[in-house]
């Protein structure tokens, strides 16, 4: 049954969230009353999620912490950030909505944590009339103007606002079937038409923003093709962060954990927010190579064969070194080891591989040839980098009862000559 509870009883002038029953799975929604007086005075309502009524979800930018505006919910006051509140004064529905900033509590970090799980935000996308998605008009980050006019081509205005940039919305767009754009002038345009007008102009696209023209193709073929591709290309982790990678977020461990929702169970990173940006590196490294084993031949299938999800060793090793730059912000990898650590592994894994073809073996994703991956500190080497000196000096694999390791300092050679080993 449902619970129509509505959040009446917090006290004072400002709005309050009651807690969620943590022994049920629940979901609130906001239910908009936009009045000829525009009050916005809006209900927030308490769902069991199995049976909570259709609503849509709202992808979006939060914007500055300041300054901020207000709505009422309940009768109540309750502050949020400058673009949501332009978008909830000109918007009108009889649907309910979901909208992060609103429906979950942001001052609960155990609240905030659960419903940022992969499970959670599947079930908030995949199960909804839709998305709305809402870019902010304005100025990019970096200055440049979103203004369509600085653009020979209005596609291409639209893709270069900031708001593609975001790592969040990856997710939130790929997640749902149905995905309606707000633009200026309160105009409505379809993912399916924009995904034909980036088609028209691929190159053009890809050579100005190629993650968000992947993203592009990648959510239309999601399901257009759904019955006759195995799986789809977003369910793999080594392909979402080599492409999305590059997108923004405030912490850098969601350059991974931000596209959980994507990808399969058993390529899934446990989110855990005690660990560090490297370790997080470490862990998504080795489902990589997992990921690797467990690849699909490329045979035809019913005639759509260029669907079938595969990637090369070269995709692998690239997606590898880019995650390294993105979450631990790292601009030159061989001051680090990383590079001759990353390229030292998949050279393992290559190898294996053509043993195994050659041999007639069986390996896969449980009896790989890596069979660990980690890093720890060697008081007699400092590495320049300051950040890095605090947790770790050298990383290492462990392959067939050796660990081989990579200091964090300047190369000057290759870098497989200068990895070393240590039985254990």
């Amino acid at each position: 049954m449902a619970s129509t509870q509505v959040d009446t009883t917090c006290a004072g002038k400002f709005y309050k969230h009651q807690p969620l029953d943590v022994k049920k799975h629940q979901i609130r929604l906001l239910k908009l009353r936009n009045p000829p007086e525009h009050t916005m005075d809006h209900r927030l309502v308490t769902f069991d999620f199995e049976s909570a009524p259709s609503y849509v979800a709202l992808s979006y930018t939060w914007g500055e912490e300041r300054p901020t505006g207000s709505v009422r919910i309940d009768g109540k006051r309750f502050e949020i950030r400058t673009n949501l509140l332009n978008f909830l004064r000109t918007y009108e529905t009889h649907e309910y909505l979901w909208i992060d900033q609103i429906c979950i509590d942001q001052s609960n970090p155990e609240e905030r944590s659960h419903q940022c799980t992969p499970s959670t935000q599947q079930a908030a996308l995949d199960f909804n009339n839709g998305v709305l998605s809402y870019p902010k008009h304005g100025r990019r980050d970096n200055g440049s103007s979103d203004d369509k006019k600085t653009f020979n081509r209005p596609t291409l205005a639209l893709l270069h606002n900031s708001y593609f940039d975001q790592l969040w919305i990856v997710q939130e767009l790929m997640l749902s079937k149905n995905v309606c754009i707000l633009v200026e002038g309160n105009f409505w345009v379809s993912w399916e038409s924009l995904s034909k007008k980036n088609e028209q102009l691929r190159d053009e696209i890809r050579e100005m923003l190629p993650s968000t023209s992947w993203m592009v193709d990648a959510q239309y073929y999601r399901f257009i093709f759904a019955g006759h591709t195995p799986v789809s290309v977003t369910y793999y982790i080594t392909l979402n962060v080599g492409k999305f990678c590059d997108k923004k977020c405030e912490d850098p461990r969601d350059k991974v954990y931000g596209l959980m929702a994507l990808v399969q169970p058993s390529s899934q990173v446990e989110v855990d927010s005690a660990k560090s940006a490297h370790q997080v590196f470490l862990d998504t490294l080795m489902l990589m190579i997992s990921e690797y084993w467990c690849m699909t031949p490329a045979t035809p299938h019913n005639g759509y064969q260029v669907f079938r999800v595969t990637w090369t060793f070269e995709e692998a090793v690239k997606s590898s070194l880019s995650l390294a730059r993105a979450i631990m912000g790292f601009t030159d990898l061989e001051t680090f080891g990383l590079r001759s650590f990353v390229e030292c592994i998949w050279e393992r894994v290559l190898r294996d591989e053509d043993t195994a073809q050659s041999t007639g073996l069986k390996v896969d994703a449980e009896t790989h040839c890596i069979t660990s991956v980690d890093s720890e500190p060697e008081t007699h080497q400092l590495s320049r980098n300051e950040r890095l000196a605090e947790t770790c000096d050298r990383w290492w694999y462990e392959f067939e009862g050796n660990r081989y390791y990579h200091d964090c300092r300047e190369w000057s050679g290759k870098a497989k000559f200068y990895e070393y080993t240590a039985s254990y």
